[in-house]
């Protein structure tokens, strides 16, 4: 689990987030690390499902393992319509 204690420690996080088709708008993933993350930290249940999800050094698990699915090329994003 990344814990990010500031805005820089989580750019990893936040440059995949910025090519994944959910963009602008939190994917659950990015949902549950941003809101639980450090209530997590003594919660064995919790803490292992987020060490999965997010990696330490920021990484995200569905993003790497989904990334032909979920990325967005910038160039794409000129055709897709906003919600």
């Amino acid at each position: 689990m990344a814990y990010f204690s500031n805005g820089s420690e989580g750019t990893v996080f936040d440059e995949q987030c910025s090519k994944c088709k959910y963009g602008e708008d939190s994917c659950p993933i990015a949902f549950a690390q941003m809101n639980w993350n450090y209530e997590a930290c003594n919660n064995k249940t919790a803490r292992a499902i987020l060490d999965y999800l997010v990696k330490d050094n920021g990484e995200c698990a569905m993003f790497k393992e989904f990334k032909k699915d979920l990325h967005v090329d910038a160039r794409q994003t000129e055709f897709i319509k906003p919600h």
